[in-house]
């Protein structure tokens, strides 16, 4: 099992001002909790599919953002012997393959801390995510689609089109 850092709630907050979650993945994202997923869940797989495909673009955009975007953040893959997790990281400076920000969770991974600033090679980038703040929407943040997969799809399906989440591709 790997673990994958909860929805970065920070994001969240800056979007809406009435939740639309159900009270598991509020109280996950707003406790900043990990949730369990399997290496093999075809739901995550397609998700990082997905990043990895526009990975490219997003980081030229993030690299000279458009005036009405923000809140650039990339999910990262850190290991410390067994432990394996992945952190939402922002702030985000890259120089070839090779990029630092803030980590963004409450790692479980003891050798870091929420705040501090984590370098990382381009391979390590599963997910990634800025708002478009004129459509007021959130952009890529696939493994949350992959997490909404395990709501009921009410839920599912008002988180969607709060944050206008295309998951359905």
């Amino acid at each position: 099992m790997r673990r994958l850092g909860a929805l970065n709630v920070g994001l969240i907050v800056i979007l809406v001002s009435t939740p639309v979650f159900s009270e598991s993945f509020t109280d996950k994202a707003k406790s900043d909790s990990t949730v369990e997923v399997s290496d093999e869940d075809p739901a995550m797989q397609k998700a990082m599919a997905r990043a990895r495909a526009g990975l490219e673009g997003f980081l030229k955009k993030a690299g000279s953002p458009p005036s009405d975007t923000g809140h650039y953040s990339v999910k990262v893959r850190v290991s410390e012997g067994d432990s394996l997790e992945y952190l939402w990281v922002s702030d985000l400076k890259g120089e070839g393959d090779l990029w630092s920000g803030r980590i963004e969770n409450l790692p479980v991974v003891r050798s870091l801390k929420k705040g501090q600033t984590y370098s990382f090679a381009k391979t390590e980038i599963v997910d990634w995510t800025y708002v478009d703040k004129g459509k007021n929407k959130v952009i890529g943040n696939f493994t949350t689609c992959a997490l909404l997969t395990k709501e009921s799809a009410e839920v599912a399906k008002k988180i969607q089109k709060q944050y206008g989440l295309d998951c359905d591709r």
